[in-house]
């Protein structure tokens, strides 16, 4: 059984130093065989509440032209409290 979005996400920012909200999606597209713009601003919103809960912060943040549209893109790292969180929930072993 695979991951919820939320915990694929929390468990790859978890396994880098830091990684892009861009690099993130195409992991989660092609680990659950997904794509599309409503699929990618789903995510978007997903990283959005566990920033906003905490569990991850925004390390940097960029403006780049994908596909003819400008984005905004945030580069993204485990905090300390989505470790001890992930720790509580079985998602990171001690």
């Amino acid at each position: 059984m695979k991951l919820h979005h939320k915990g694929f996400l929390l468990v790859s920012i978890s396994k880098s130093g830091g990684i892009w909200d861009q690099q993130l999606i195409e992991k989660v597209f092609a680990e659950y065989d997904e794509s599309g713009d409503f699929r990618e601003k789903t995510l978007r919103i997903a990283l959005d509440e566990l920033a906003a809960a905490g569990l991850i912060k925004r390390i940097e943040n960029k403006l780049e032209t994908i596909n003819g549209k400008a984005k905004l893109l945030f580069k993204y790292q485990i905090s300390d409290f989505g470790i001890t969180r992930m720790v509580d929930t079985g998602l990171l072993l001690p």
